[in-house]
């Protein structure tokens, strides 16, 4: 019997340790993804001011050639696209870097995951 209450008492207090550890196990697991997914929300946060400031300015620039677009029209003269080329080309590249960082960010996920 003495046995028996012995390897009872070394189950009870390996098993207490196991659950303790896999609780710590499990608490640090949690932080690390908050801290991860913090750092994943607030990347995302920031790409979307960027994408929203590129459509706002996306929006004034079409706005401008609408304006302009008119007054040619009732001036008599023709608008054509080309003549906006270079107002177009900052809103391209700020387009392009926009669409290279959320590739690379997607690119160093998949590296992670």
């Amino acid at each position: 019997m003495g046995m028996e209450k012995f390897y009872r008492t070394v189950r009870k207090t390996f098993g207490v340790e196991k659950e303790q550890l896999k609780q710590e196990v499990k608490e640090e697991a949690v932080e690390e993804l908050r801290d991860e997914l913090a750092e994943e929300i607030s990347y995302i946060e920031a790409q979307m001011k960027e994408y929203e400031q590129l459509v706002a300015e996306i929006n004034h620039l079409l706005s401008t050639m609408r304006k302009d677009r008119i007054k040619k029209r009732s001036s008599g003269g023709q608008i054509r696209m080309d003549e906006f080329q270079d107002d177009l080309q900052p809103l391209k590249s700020k387009l392009k870097k926009l669409e290279k960082s959320m590739e690379d960010r997607l690119e160093q996920q998949k590296a992670l995951g």
